[in-house]
């Protein structure tokens, strides 16, 4: 009997398909973001499953969005010693329940089992790790255990699109929990995520004038040529030294080859490894100012802290690592490009341990998918966090 299973109670092979059924329950109800009929429908799923274990589940819902849930479970110890302060600091857990996959999309890539693996859209990148957080909760309420402070989760509606309609609260719950999990994918090796770089969008619209281009191109001002000039201009605002990258993802403009463009517009996208690379490359992004009679306008679509490994982030870490530890597993650790809801809570000072959920990869592609031999020790993992923080 190997440890997960001693601590568990059960084999590995129950554990596993266990938090499989539920997974495949979440990804089979379809969650793209901007969805909200499809949205909520999950989230009024997810909230039957966790008022069956007494939890309560305030409802917050957002326009053209969906539903996001604050979900509070408490089954602390009588007279519990506070750890700091008050051991009525609740334990928070983060998670999205919207997915970067088209409507329709399970019809044609339908969730499947092959070669070790879960397949389905967004199996990675969320809904294991939604899944595992409900079996976790589930695990606690038929063991009765006793724990230590409340524990709160944040499911929200539109983390793949800037969490806007959630960031004041996670804001606000952040800066009261005892720490903060997140189950997001964890690292190709299965370490948990203790750095992320922050992530900022904008967008490059410039307008000129247009005009026949064999005819009276002297009267046209091309916007397309105005915004390849700028665009070196903004590429060369990447330190890679720092950590900066800059990526221009999408261009588009002008309507036909014999037509000086009228209009033009770029996507940016910018990862900052430290804070402090935000301001001056915002700075320098609005301050873009024309090199020919067209105008440049920037805007900023969407912005994420980094996620730093500080000495909060550290202590957390190393607290998980011992956990896993005493159940058979090395937890390792790394840093990642992508964002998360972890960021937002980081920044407010709170201990984030991020990339809880279990190994897989492919996230936001067709070959998404999860390991399913390592959702027994990612259920463990989560269960001894919750029960001992």
């Amino acid at each position: 009997m190997t440890q997960i299973e001693q601590y568990l109670g059960m084999s590995e092979a129950e554990a596993r398909d266990m938090v499989l059924a539920r997974i495949r329950t979440y990804v089979e109800h379809e969650t793209p973001s901007y969805h909200a009929t499809e949205i909520t429908a999950l989230a009024e799923l997810i909230e039957r499953d966790l008022r069956a274990v007494g939890a309560d589940v305030e409802r917050r819902d957002t326009p053209g969005l969906g539903r996001n849930l604050i979900v509070r479970f408490d089954a602390t110890r009588t007279g519990a010693q506070p750890s700091r302060d008050d051991a009525r600091r609740p334990l928070l857990a983060l998670a999205h329940i919207d997915t970067v996959h088209a409507l329709g999309t399970i019809a044609a890539r339908p969730f499947r089992i092959e070669d070790g693996r879960a397949h389905g859209p967004g199996v990675y990148d969320m809904k294991a790790g939604v899944a595992l957080l409900v079996e976790a909760l589930h695990w606690h309420h038929r063991r009765q255990t006793s724990l230590p402070r409340p524990v709160t989760l944040l499911l929200t509606c539109d983390e793949e699109v800037g969490s806007h309609s959630v960031r004041p609260l996670i804001d606000e719950l952040a800066r009261n929990a005892e720490a903060v999990l997140v189950p997001e994918p964890c690292m190709p090796d299965g370490g948990v995520k203790t750095g992320r770089k922050g992530v900022a969008t904008y967008r490059i619209d410039t307008t000129g004038v247009a005009a026949h281009a064999g005819i009276e191109p002297g009267t046209a001002v091309s916007a397309i040529t105005e915004l390849v000039r700028q665009s070196l201009r903004i590429l060369a605002l990447a330190d890679h030294s720092k950590g900066t990258t800059i990526n221009i993802g999408t261009i588009e403009g002008g309507t036909a080859t014999n037509v000086v463009a009228a209009s033009a517009s770029a996507g940016v996208d910018v990862r900052l490894a430290v804070a402090e690379e935000g301001p001056r490359v915002h700075d320098a992004l609005m301050s873009l100012r024309p090199l020919s009679e067209a105008t440049v306008t920037v805007t900023l679509a969407e912005s994420r802290p980094p996620l730093v490994r500080n000495e909060q982030v550290a202590r957390v870490y190393e607290y998980a690592r011992a956990l896993a530890a005493e159940l058979g597993q090395d937890l390792a650790e790394g840093a990642t490009g992508g964002g998360s809801d972890g960021s937002l809570a980081a920044a407010t000072g709170a201990a984030v341990l991020d990339g809880l959920g279990p190994r897989g990869g492919g996230a936001h592609a067709e070959s998404e998918h999860i390991i399913i031999d390592d959702l027994p020790f990612r259920l463990a993992l989560l269960c001894r966090l919750i029960e001992t923080i």
